[in-house]
C-alpha cells in the first residue's frame, strides 16, 4: 500500500513539474467560454446536431482533460479501469462530443499560455439536459472503525497522523492537499499546492491522507453508479 501511495505521489509530482501541466486552472480563469456551463450548453447542442443517442443503460463517469496552448484538448487516462470499462459507452460519446467543441481557453501565467487540467462528472442527463433530482448524487462517506463519519473526522485523523516535529519554521506555513476518492473508495491522485521542498514531508502528507485499516471511504454515487469525487483540504501550521 505504501509503495502504491508513493508511486501515485511521484507520478503526479512528475506530471506537474516536468510536464508543466497545471493541476487545475488559475483562479478567475475559465477553461471554456462561459466556464462549465458554457461547455455543457455547447455539448448539448452538439448532441442534437449530430443526433447522438443515449447509452442503453445509466452511466456516469468522472473525466479529466488537459487544454493546451494551441487549443488542443486531450483526455487524461484514468487508472480506475473498472469504472472506465463499466461506462465505456458514455466515455466514447464524451470523447466524440469534445472533439466538436471549439471555444477552449488555455490557461495563462505571467502572460504565457500553459497546459492545464479541468475535470467534470459526465452523464447522459448532462448531455441531454435532463433535470436531475436532489438525491441523484450521493457524496463519498468517510468510514472510521467501520462507522460512518464525516470530513471533520478525516481532518482529525490526518492531524493525529501528521508528525510536524523536525519541520517547525519561524513563519506560518500552509498548503492544500487535493486527492480523488475513486469508485472503489481508494484515495489517490494526490497533489499538494504549495508543497514543501522536503520529500519526506510531502510523503507524510500523502500517507496521512490515504486509506488505512481503520479509516477508508465509501465511494460516491450518481443514480446508483459509483463515481469519483475530488477533495481539497487546506492545512495550516503556526510558527512556534
Amino acid at each position: 500500500m505504501i509503495k502504491k501511495i508513493l508511486l501515485l505521489f511521484t507520478l503526479i509530482s512528475f506530471f506537474q513539474i516536468n510536464a508543466q501541466v497545471l493541476y487545475n486552472y488559475p483562479k478567475d480563469q475559465d477553461f471554456y467560454e462561459g466556464g462549465k456551463k458554457g461547455l455543457f450548453a455547447e455539448m448539448q447542442k452538439i448532441v442534437v446536431k449530430n443526433n447522438i443517442k443515449p447509452c442503453e443503460k445509466t452511466e456516469a463517469l468522472f473525466m479529466r482533460f488537459i487544454v493546451y496552448p494551441d487549443n488542443k484538448v486531450r483526455y487524461v487516462a484514468d487508472n480506475d479501469t473498472v469504472a472506465v470499462e463499466n461506462n465505456k459507452c458514455l466515455k466514447n460519446k464524451i470523447l466524440e462530443v469534445i472533439k466538436h467543441a471549439d471555444n477552449w481557453k488555455p490557461a495563462e501565467s505571467d502572460g504565457k499560455k500553459i497546459p492545464a487540467m479541468f475535470s467534470a462528472l459526465f452523464s447522459d442527463d448532462l448531455l441531454f439536459n435532463n433535470k436531475g433530482n436532489e438525491g441523484d448524487f450521493v457524496k463519498p462517506v468517510y468510514m472510521y472503525k467501520d462507522k460512518e463519519s464525516d470530513i471533520m473526522k478525516f481532518r482529525e485523523n490526518f492531524a493525529k497522523c501528521f508528525d510536524a516535529n523536525g519541520y517547525r519554521t519561524n513563519a506560518d506555513y500552509s498548503f492544500t492537499i487535493n486527492f480523488d476518492v475513486d469508485t472503489k473508495g481508494e484515495a489517490g491522485f494526490f497533489y499538494i499546492e504549495n508543497q514543501s521542498n522536503l520529500d519526506k514531508f510531502n510523503e507524510m502528507v500523502v500517507k496521512c491522507a490515504s486509506n488505512t485499516k481503520k479509516s477508508y471511504w465509501k465511494p460516491g454515487y450518481y443514480k446508483g453508479i459509483p463515481v469519483k469525487q475530488v477533495f481539497r483540504m487546506p492545512i495550516r501550521f503556526n510558527a512556534n
